[in-house]
Parts: C-alpha cells; sequence; structure tokens
C-alpha cells in the first residue's frame, strides 16, 4: 500500500505569516547561500561589514555599528574577527584618542572582488523572474516598512546565524 505524505503549506503563503518569519527565511537562504558560495576563504562570516570598511577605507566603529544597528560590544566582537583574520586593522583617531578607524588590509581588498560578486549572484539568483520596476518597488516598500517599524517603541534584537 502506498502511503502519500501530504506536504506543508509554504510557510510564506499562510496569510497570517508574520513578516518577521517570512524575512528570516529568507535571511537564512541567502546567508546559506552566500557562505556556501564563500566557503574557501579563510574567513566564514561578516562579509558584509567588511564590504563596507573596502568601501569606505576608514570607518569608526561606532560609525559601523550605528549604521548596520549593532550595539558597539558585538561590532568589538566582529571587528576582533576580522582583525584576527588579516582582513582590518584599527588606527587611532588623531582628534580623539578614545576612537579608532578601522581600515582594511591588502588581504581585505584581494578578497574583495569575490564577496561583491557573490552578493551580485545571490542577489541576481533572488530577483530571478522579477522585473527591474518590481524589484525597485520591492526595495522601496522594504524601505517603508522599515521607517513605519523604527517608530514603534522596541527592544533591542540581534539574530545570529550560525553555520551547520
Amino acid at each position: 500500500m502506498n502511503v502519500v505524505k501530504k506536504q506543508p503549506a509554504a510557510v510564506i503563503t499562510q496569510p497570517d505569516t508574520p513578516l518577521a518569519v517570512v524575512f528570516n527565511l529568507l535571511a537564512k537562504k541567502f546567508y546559506g547561500a552566500i557562505t556556501k558560495q564563500l566557503n574557501e576563504l579563510e574567513f566564514d562570516k561578516y562579509y558584509f561589514v567588511l564590504y563596507q570598511i573596502v568601501k569606505h577605507q576608514q570607518v569608526t566603529q561606532q560609525c559601523l555599528a550605528d549604521s548596520l544597528q549593532v550595539d558597539k560590544a558585538t561590532m568589538v566582537r566582529i571587528i576582533d574577527y576580522l582583525s584576527e583574520n588579516g582582513l582590518v586593522k584599527r588606527e587611532q583617531c588623531a582628534n580623539d584618542r578614545r576612537s579608532y578607524y578601522v581600515v582594511p588590509t591588502a588581504k581585505a581588498a584581494k578578497v574583495m572582488p569575490q564577496i561583491e560578486q557573490t552578493y551580485q549572484h545571490v542577489n541576481k539568483a533572488a530577483f530571478k523572474g522579477v522585473s527591474k520596476a518590481e524589484q525597485k518597488l520591492v526595495m522601496e516598500v522594504l524601505q517603508k516598512m522599515m521607517s513605519n517599524l523604527s517608530e514603534l517603541p522596541a527592544e533591542k534584537f540581534e539574530l545570529r546565524y550560525i553555520k551547520k
């Protein structure tokens, strides 16, 4: 006798699914694909933080923390990790001895093209079959949603994805 297993409905097609669940599932897929494609690198996380550091060439830890909406202690741990892997170094700010610039190393510059290409590839895969106009609309709607949610009182919350 053949038993047919009923497949559960996709979570994201259920109308009452919280947006956070949908975004979390999307983020897991996205970061899983990024990590898989960059698995030959000598480090395995914080690609976007490194991207921001290389893009700006000289940025303070506090500026990074603020722009990525993470607390100062978390940013210190991220910078420590990138530094231990030879990707960034700290330089004391000339006008504020309590602040440090985070600057990319030659090693970071060397891996950045691969990271940028991987982000472009995964973004392109995610938007497969979605017109440029729809892509623009998605980004506009997401920005509006971010703005709307920023107006609500909220606890600080951090998601950590761990490669398994």
